[in-house]
């Protein structure tokens, strides 16, 4: 087994995230849009025995930075993007597989740098006319805006569901119709995430596909390639505009869908990177003054955050479990910031730790101290996070010079038993209930005290919350799913006051006035 492995490198500011595995001649996967290199968990297994995998999630897509928004976003430009990704990356030579939109940025890069790229595979070109572009760009993919009613998660699921049925998905007529097997629940709950990942970027590379229209990079390939339409592939009707190819481009029908196309890859593969060097070993980000992206591998799983060097004490932000991590657009402070995304959330999602106390605190300790190992430390914890303090403080005695806590979850028994017993729906269901439930749950969490019984006293007189601000919460109780009610179970110990008042570290606590709660978080100050 070769374990996979995640990693941030710094180009130029913009932040990528990829996944690395084995070792070998390099080979490069692209993914799809709008899905991220998570996809690509079964290939990397595959291939990694033979070659060093990389995949990365492409520009606006997964962890991965957008491309600049007063810049190109055409295929050239992720094409562009990834070539510079392979050069930060020390890869003198690669090898390209790509899927759909992935394969037209394969394509690109096989195009335009020859000299670097040893092989290229397509599985599935999109070779879409003038015609087509004009046809499916707006009506294939509208904005992806936050509703106040959480209507846009019930679309969405129905979109996902629909792309299996029709290709275009929005043309119902039976000359649209696909023989292919629907999406299993999972599959369709699976593909919702991909797009809640990103949001609106979504349209970004799907965009760039339908808009490409001029083949002649295929035209013009010089590379060893392979370019193979599978059955049940909507892009299977593209095959023969594939025409009057160089001899070094072939072109192949698989009947066999996916099993059968790998196991062309693993006789062809071989022996054409026979004669390819090693790839060189990971390639670090230089350190950088401006905002950074940071991870690390923990007991909690790769941990990551948001990193801004400087002089001083390091500020160290912790968000709400269960509530979407801080970014540097969140934050006006000066100064040295270490934003971290807490194990089961963002970037740091990818764990099957247990996430108690104990846990989280361990992940966020590694993270800490793989960035600034001596520096004086000064935490502000969001709302149920209140609970990692006690043991943060243990852990980093003098070193932690104060902490703030934003309006602390100080519960007692009974009221931590009824925010257990109201959670969110997490069962993935068929019609895809379980957005809508996280959703209302979310929304009226900002009106009504999550843990008091649903009454007038329990009502707290606020502005609505913004969709966008419901959205990205909602994305991380999905993301946590069953794993929710354990994390705020282990958060809201009915004892937490008693550990905080025994604290021997500076604190200072705000909370909004509602019922007895704020004196109920001014009482730790006392």
């Amino acid at each position: 087994m070769h374990a996979i492995t995640r990693h941030f490198i710094d180009l130029n500011g913009r932040q990528v995230h990829y996944r690395r595995a084995g070792q070998g001649p390099a080979l490069l996967l692209i993914h799809q849009s709008p899905q991220n290199s998570r996809m690509w968990a079964e290939m990397i297994a595959r291939y990694a025995p033979h070659f060093t995998v990389i995949a990365p999630d492409t520009p606006g897509f997964g962890y991965s930075d957008p491309l600049p928004a007063d810049g190109p976003r055409d295929m050239a430009a992720f094409g562009h993007a990834t070539w510079e990704l392979v050069q930060a990356l020390g890869l003198e030579r690669v090898a390209v597989f790509g899927m759909h939109t992935g394969g037209l940025v394969a394509t690109w890069l096989a195009w335009a740098h020859p000299e670097a790229v040893s092989a290229l595979v397509v599985d599935g070109y999109a070779a879409f006319t003038p015609e087509e572009s004009a046809l499916y760009g707006d009506a294939y993919l509208p904005p992806f805006v936050p509703q106040w009613d959480g209507s846009h998660l019930r679309w969405l699921w129905c979109r996902i569901r629909e792309q299996k049925y029709f290709f275009p998905w929005y043309d119902g007529r039976a000359a649209a119709a696909m023989a292919i097997p629907p999406a299993t629940v999972q599959a369709t709950h699976d593909a919702v995430m991909d797009v809640l990942d990103v949001g609106d970027h979504y349209r970004t590379g799907y965009a760039a596909a339908f808009a490409h229209n001029d083949h002649h990079w295929v035209r013009e390939l010089r590379v060893p390639s392979l370019i193979v339409f599978r059955h049940g592939d909507p892009l299977l009707a593209h095959m023969p505009r594939l025409t009057d190819l160089p001899a070094n481009v072939a072109v192949v029908e698989e009947p066999g869908s996916i099993p059968a196309m790998l196991q062309r890859l693993d006789t062809w593969l071989p022996a054409t990177l026979a004669a390819e060097p090693m790839a060189p070993a990971i390639v670090q980000s230089p350190r950088a003054d401006h905002w950074q992206r940071v991870l690390v591998g923990s007991v909690a799983g790769e941990v990551a955050g948001w990193l801004r060097r400087g002089q001083g004490p390091l500020s160290v932000w912790l968000h709400a479990p269960g509530s979407a991590p801080f970014t540097p657009a969140d934050v006006a402070a000066e100064g040295p910031l270490l934003l971290v995304d807490l194990p089961g959330h963002g970037a740091s999602s990818e764990t099957d730790a247990t996430l108690d106390v104990a846990t989280l605190v361990a992940g966020i300790a590694t993270l800490i101290d793989a960035c600034a190992p001596e520096a004086t430390l000064q935490l502000s914890l969001h709302g149920a996070a209140a609970a990692y303090l006690p043991g943060l403080a243990a852990h980093y005695g003098q070193r932690l010079g104060k902490a703030h806590l934003d309006t602390p979850w100080l519960l007692t028994a009974d009221e931590q038993a009824c925010l257990l017993a109201n959670l969110p729906v997490t069962t993935v269901d068929r019609a895809g209930g379980h957005l809508g439930d996280a959703w209302h749950w979310e929304r009226e969490r900002h009106l009504i005290w999550p843990w008091m019984a649903s009454c007038a006293a329990a009502r707290r007189l606020v502005d609505a919350p913004a969709p966008a601000r419901v959205h990205a919460n909602v994305v991380e109780l999905l993301r946590l799913g069953p794993r929710l009610a354990p994390l705020l179970a282990a958060a809201t110990p009915a004892d937490l006051p008693a550990q905080l008042r025994q604290l021997r570290v500076p604190l200072s606590v705000s909370a909004e006035p509602a019922n007895d709660y704020q004196g109920r978080a001014a009482a730790l100050l006392s």
